[in-house]
């Protein structure tokens, strides 16, 4: 799937869940994932309690919580004697690289550091976290294509 023009339908396809259709962040990333990219048929029930930092706690973003699950579809193991390292290696990649960028994995956090950016007094959701979906979604495709791993 190294085509771009592909990548950019699934980041497409996650904004439109989460901008039209009102999915939240967590069922936004799941359905491009799984549905888009695995082509998985998925519920996004699943994962609804993961939006807004696990039930809209703030914590831990629900976004970079599936995202994980999808990297673990592609890394996971398939049986006890395979080694862990193999998933979590580019794990810890794809946090580091969400770290680097907005500095937090935190819900509260991420948006308070989109609106320092947008400069404006908003509360829409869709201001703030589609970006961040943009990104997930991205950063998520850029290590399945590109992290081929021989362990």
């Amino acid at each position: 799937m190294s085509n771009n023009k592909t990548k950019e339908t699934i980041v497409s396809k996650a904004l439109h869940y989460f901008n039209v259709d009102g999915w939240n962040c967590a069922e936004s990333v799941y359905m491009a994932i799984f549905r888009e990219y695995y082509r998985i048929d998925v519920t996004p029930k699943t994962v609804t309690a993961y939006g807004g930092g696990i039930a809209r706690t703030g914590s831990f973003c629900g976004a970079i919580n599936v995202a994980i699950m999808g990297l673990s579809q592609k890394y996971g193991r398939e049986n006890s004697r395979q080694p862990f390292i193999r998933t979590q290696r580019p794990t810890l990649e794809f946090l580091n690289q969400l770290i680097d960028q907005y500095g937090t994995l935190n819900c509260n956090r991420l948006k308070q550091s989109q609106l320092a950016k947008q400069k404006a007094k908003t509360t829409k959701e869709e201001n703030l976290c589609t970006p961040l979906i943009r990104k997930v979604i991205e950063t998520f495709l850029t290590m399945v294509e590109n992290n081929k791993q021989n362990l």
